[in-house]
């Protein structure tokens, strides 16, 4: 925050120094690197900003546009020189911020003072104001509806104009992305991952004009030969499913009992295609009380992939939306889902891999509460897990899939919680909060 905002350049100085220090020194732990990370994108998005008290409203300011740009253009240029599982951090905060709608909560301390925040109401409704009516007009006719209603509602100007600022930020982020898919030097999988935004742009609250220039240079990469001939095939298929179910699906897929029966050995292109469709079409089945059919969500996603560039890709595509499919409602079948897990764990290779596999753990609690399972094995397990971590940023990745189930299964969870050892300052108030939440719920 203060290598950005403060206007005193020794501060602003020692805060960058700070800031490239920890980013670059190998001895510096992981989870600070994380949290400077989340920091930057917070305060581009505009959840970290400064607090002011008005007419006894606590308010949050964002800092200016400006000083958000350039906080992104320093991760930006930073993102070329991190090791992987940084890079692999940051392509997610980045998807965090191409997701923030802007709002009245983010919007800039020079765009929204604090009367404009006073009024929840015009920011979404837009101002009223009276319609023009002709001097000569009979009154019982206006009184009566015959030139319509007498006010109207217009956009805020200052909303209009934070749409547009918000839009200018994620267009950096979109141009950079060019950049990094012809990088040679940048990983297979985290340039799978930034191509595969394309598949979302109509979910980043982008005004008209803006939405259509970003699926422009959407093409542009298409013909770009520096990308390679994979990744171009694999931004197709992310605009294909767009065309064909729209993202997320709203259509059913119309393949074959044999696409269905294979689907795990068909190129990647056809899983980003239509994995999220096929699905879609499960969770819609099993909500009118029908079996999900084929094939097998979990089984999907404990597959054991190719160690390979493209195995890795593959891993993190069925991963992602058997996850988002289960987080809608879909429910799977989780025999032995400990050893399943286990299993799981024990084969990944790195923290990059894991992130994606405890993000789908963490989404399997419901399932086993539909089919009365204990949960306490599988907390056990991630307990154990989370104790012989050797980093913190692993530990809490581990901790954090136990918390996901707190909510359906808040007494186990508190259990397995207070069998812990003891926590980090930032750990142990994160799951203190979770607890105290589920106390005040139940």
């Amino acid at each position: 925050f203060f290598t950005f905002m403060s206007d005193d350049g020794d501060i602003r100085d020692r805060s960058l120094s700070r800031l490239n220090t920890v980013l670059d020194e190998p001895e510096w732990p992981t989870h600070l690197k994380f949290t400077i990370i989340d920091s930057i994108v917070e305060l581009v998005a505009g959840s970290l900003g400064f607090q002011e008290k008005h007419d006894g409203m606590m308010m949050v300011f964002g800092v200016e546009p400006d000083l958000r740009e350039d906080a992104l253009m320093f991760l930006l240029d930073k993102f070329e020189g991190f090791e992987p599982e940084l890079q692999y951090h940051t392509v997610s905060a980045l998807h965090r911020l191409l997701l923030t709608a802007p709002s009245l909560e983010n919007c800039p301390e020079n765009i929204c003072d604090e009367d404009i925040r006073k009024n929840q109401e015009e920011w979404d409704l837009g101002v009223e104001i009276k319609v023009a009516i002709p001097a000569n007009a009979d009154p019982k006719a206006v009184e009566a509806g015959a030139y319509g209603p007498l006010t109207k509602r217009e956009p805020l100007e200052e909303r209009e104009e934070w749409n547009e600022e918000m839009d200018e930020l994620k267009l950096v982020v979109w141009e950079w992305i060019e950049d990094a898919l012809d990088d040679q030097d940048v990983p297979y999988l985290i340039q799978g991952r930034l191509i595969r935004f394309a598949g979302e742009i109509e979910l980043f609250s982008l005004q008209e004009e803006k939405s259509n220039e970003f699926i422009e240079q959407v093409s542009e990469w298409a013909e770009n030969e520096d990308i390679s001939v994979d990744l171009r095939k694999l931004l197709g298929a992310s605009r294909e499913k767009v065309k064909i179910y729209g993202f997320p699906s709203t259509k059913s897929p119309q393949l074959s009992e044999k696409a269905y029966a294979g689907i795990i050995n068909r190129p990647t292109d056809f899983l980003e295609t239509h994995i999220d469709a096929i699905l879609h079409q499960q969770l819609e089945r099993q909500k009118s009380g029908f079996d999900p059919g084929k094939p097998d969500a979990i089984g999907l996603a404990f597959t054991s992939f190719d160690e390979s560039d493209e195995g890795e890709l593959r891993r993190e595509i069925i991963l992602e939306n058997v996850t988002t499919a289960l987080q809608k409602g879909l429910l799977g079948n989780i025999t032995y889902i400990t050893e399943r897990v286990l299993k799981s764990i024990d084969n990944t290779r790195s923290d990059t891999d894991l992130v994606p596999l405890l993000n789908l753990v963490g989404a399997l609690y419901p399932s086993l509460k539909a089919q009365n399972r204990n949960p306490r094995p599988l907390f056990e397990t991630l307990l154990e897990k989370a104790e012989a971590a050797e980093k913190l940023s692993e530990r809490r990745l581990y901790l954090n899939a136990i918390l996901d189930g707190a909510g359906v299964f808040p007494e186990e969870a508190n259990l397995i919680l207070a069998s812990a050892s003891d926590q980090d300052v930032v750990t142990s108030h994160q799951i203190n909060s979770v607890i105290q939440k589920l106390d005040e719920t139940f």
